[in-house]
């Protein structure tokens, strides 16, 4: 089977050489998000762009910053208790350029769920929602990737869209 989607010219996402960071080398900024380390894994393990250590050998700086998390109450059962919650998880990303400019709008990233929740299986409860904020940190991870992969300014179409009448 192997063989067969081998010989067939099956390519996994990425793997041609063409979902990169439209930069070649690029700084980090990513302190304080809870997503940081996985994201600079991500970066690194994809073999999205080469990560520098220090702002002046980097072509644009990357900072993200600005995380926010929230649970909100989204149903109650017959008695007046929550039977569930939603879960969303927001951040930014910024691009800088050598001089300090930021060289496109503020990426930012908004990820969503709701889960059930059941006040006698407290235990059960709280394991499901932490899987749940670790999903939702790799779908913010995965969509800060594609944003920054086509938002570069060289690589969104400058043709205007036509009206028909």
């Amino acid at each position: 089977m192997t063989l067969f989607i081998a010989s067939c010219g099956f390519h996994l996402r990425g793997m041609d050489g063409d979902y990169q960071f439209p930069y070649k080398t690029v700084y980090l900024v990513c302190d304080t998000p809870v997503i940081c380390p996985n994201f600079e894994s991500a970066i690194i393990n994809q073999n999205l762009t080469k990560l520098v250590k220090n702002a002046e050998s980097a072509e644009v700086t990357l900072a993200v910053s600005d995380e926010d998390t929230n649970r909100v109450a989204s149903n109650y059962n017959s008695v007046g208790q929550i039977a569930g919650y939603r879960l969303i998880y927001k951040v930014t990303a910024r691009v800088y350029d050598k001089k300090g400019t930021q060289t496109m709008p503020d990426i930012v990233v908004t990820a969503q769920d709701t889960i059930n929740y059941n006040n006698s299986l407290i235990l059960s409860a709280t394991q499901q929602e932490a899987q749940t904020w670790d999903n939702l940190h790799q779908i913010a991870i995965n969509s800060l990737i594609r944003r920054i992969v086509y938002s570069h300014p060289h690589l969104i179409s400058t043709n205007n869209a036509t009206e028909s009448k």
